[in-house]
């Protein structure tokens, strides 16, 4: 018995060869018994034939599926063979539904539902309980089809050896199913506990090299803004010259922007401090902030709120999410009016940016909100790390452009539910 449990019940082996391995042993074990009981106590020769069967088919399905791996086939054999073949000699042969053959039926309908997968389960399934009602009915319609026990004992050992072996096999392959889970579950918390902590120093690389970047960043901005300054003072005039540290200013802030983007990454992937926050107080604030920017290509932004517009969520996030928003249609627009408003719609807020400018082409939108990707001349990680924001609060985010008549993006954000964050719990 050591020997078969380590053979056929090792830990490496999958849930459904270890049920089917516990099923061609009992098999095995079950029509043996059966068959030679019934010879002894001089049983009809077909009912001593289809135990002794059974347990030949079981022995050769086992050894077929140990040899060539093919358990999927051994299983439906099994249930073709014994669920709907072997149970309904037996349900005949011992008393029809007054013995214990119902607990097979059952039986077989949950060692069907493990054995299989998920739509092949559920159509086998449906014809044994087809099949197992017609045979109950059946059985009832036409007494004489059933061998009746010719006293009360007989239904009372058929019903107490059927109920222990059917339940018997079903605790055990429950035990297994739980104890595989249960052995998973610790490996999965195990490797949960490891991802955290490599997660961890990930962002904690990310963000300082992010942060350490500033500085020489800032330094190399100021010395080319100043070279740049002193050759444009200088009588003898180098356009090459100045083209090149206009060029590498370009790029150096387009650089402290991407690691801009980083830090704000960094920062989701952390733990956020959210609180409750007006939504119409932040959008003021935002766009206060950008009317010197804006100004200098001529645009407006006219924002409508309503009343009511709280969330729960990380002020300086959801800030930074609308400026990039704002910034972007402010780079494609010109001379033009730039317009912020939200709808609030039962328990969630949808905000919407809008602008007239160029655009963006229809092959480009399905990519905008990936790491990367950009609609011309951004660092790409804007949209990627709107999206991010908006997810991290329980929102969704999505464009829809055309080009020469502008962009519309919209975002949603649940209301406020009372939740506790942060310093303040309005």
């Amino acid at each position: 018995m050591k020997q078969l449990i380590q053979k056929f019940m090792h830990p490496d082996l999958h849930f459904r060869v270890k049920l089917f391995n516990v099923l061609a042993v009992a098999g095995i074990f079950a029509g043996s018994i059966t068959g030679t009981v019934n010879a002894i106590n001089g049983g009809s020769f077909l009912f001593i034939a289809a135990g002794i069967s059974v347990a030949a088919l079981a022995f050769i399905l086992l050894v077929y599926a140990t040899l060539s791996g093919r358990y999927k086939i051994a299983s439906l054999i099994t249930i073709v063979a014994v669920f709907f073949i072997y149970f309904p000699i037996l349900f005949f042969q011992m008393g029809g539904y007054h013995g214990g053959k119902i607990s097979f039926f059952i039986f077989a309908i949950i060692c069907t539902a493990f054995m299989l997968e998920t739509k092949l389960a559920g159509s086998i399934i449906a014809l044994e309980l087809i099949l197992y009602t017609g045979l109950c009915i059946y059985a009832y319609q036409f007494p004489e089809s059933v061998n009746h026990f010719s006293y009360e004992r007989g239904y009372l050992i058929s019903n107490i050896g059927d109920m222990i072996l059917a339940g018997g096999i079903l605790s055990i392959i429950l035990m297994i199913h739980l104890r595989m889970y249960n052995q998973q579950q610790r490996k999965l918390n195990e490797q949960n506990t490891v991802l955290s902590k490599v997660n961890r120093t990930k962002t904690e690389f990310f963000a300082n090299t992010s942060h350490e970047m500033r500085t020489p960043l800032t330094v190399v901005s100021v010395n080319v803004q100043t070279a740049l300054r002193r050759l444009q003072r200088m009588d003898a005039k180098d356009p090459d010259t100045e083209k090149l540290l206009a060029n590498a200013q370009t790029e150096i802030m387009r650089l402290s922007r991407l690691v801009g983007g980083m830090l704000s990454l960094a920062s989701i992937s952390e733990d956020m401090e959210k609180r409750k926050i007006d939504m119409a107080t932040l959008i003021t604030g935002t766009a206060d902030t950008l009317l010197l920017l804006l100004s200098k290509r001529g645009n407006e932004l006219q924002t409508q709120t309503g009343d009511d517009l709280f969330v729960f969520g990380d002020a300086d996030l959801l800030s930074q999410m609308m400026t990039n928003l704002i910034q972007n249609a402010h780079a494609h627009t010109e001379n033009d009016i730039i317009r912020l408003h939200t709808v609030r719609d039962g328990g969630k807020i949808t905000f919407t940016v809008s602008d007239n400018g160029a655009g963006i082409s229809p092959e480009l939108i399905p990519r905008l909100f990936e790491r990367g990707v950009t609609g011309g001349g951004g660092t790409g990680y804007g949209l990627f790390l709107c999206k991010t924001v908006v997810e991290s609060h329980g929102g969704e985010i999505w464009i829809e452009s055309e080009q020469g008549k502008g962009t519309t993006v919209r975002f949603t954000l649940p209301v406020s539910e009372g939740q506790l964050g942060g310093e303040q719990n309005e």
